[in-house]
């Protein structure tokens, strides 16, 4: 299979390498159509190009690199986005300016803790530590109860253990009495 990949490339190499001269020709007289243009003073749009060099649209407009070149020197285009820049400026300007009058409008929210005196807040402070040292008191003795089932766990598995082999001793002892001692 990859005998046949080897020799399509290479039936087809001489195709290829004409194809890439092809675009490459189409970009330069594009290219010396355009500095013509510029030269000259003359807006560079299809029309004046394919007056200048016979190219028409088409013929570029499949070929990438010659489509970029004619896209960044186009008049219009060109025009295009200057006017988009310019936009986009004028938008950024409005909306910082904006933004300033929004800034010196807006009041800064007030904290509703500044709305009691010193002594409500600090009774407010000493509930709410006393409530956080109960839950913590809370939290150790569910932590206490919690390690003692575990140990009682560990406990009762090691007794669990010692009767399963307890009762497999006893059933070998069975087994060797029923069916007499083995000489």
């Amino acid at each position: 299979m990859s005998e046949q990949r080897s020799s399509d490339e290479e039936r087809y190499a001489h195709l290829r390498a004409n194809a890439l001269a092809q675009k490459q020709i189409t970009v330069d007289r594009l290219s010396r159509a355009i500095a013509t243009l510029e030269a000259e003073g003359r807006p560079v749009n299809t029309f004046t190009v394919k007056e200048v060099s016979g190219l028409d649209y088409m013929a570029y407009y499949r070929n990438a690199e010659a489509l970029a070149l004619f896209r960044t020197h186009s008049t219009h285009l060109r025009n295009e986005r200057e006017k988009e820049r310019e936009k986009r400026r004028r938008s950024r300007k409005k909306q910082s300016r904006q933004e300033e009058t929004d800034h010196k409008i807006q009041v800064e929210p007030r904290d509703r803790l500044l709305n009691y005196k010193k002594p409500e807040l600090v009774a407010k402070l000493r509930a709410a530590q006393a409530e956080r040292e109960q839950l913590e008191q809370h939290y150790h003795a569910l932590l206490q109860e919690h390690m003692q089932c575990g140990l009682t766990i560990a406990r009762l598995e090691a007794q669990v253990a010692e009767y399963l082999a307890f009762m497999d001793r006893f059933r070998s002892a069975l087994r060797q009495e029923e069916h007499g001692p083995t000489t």
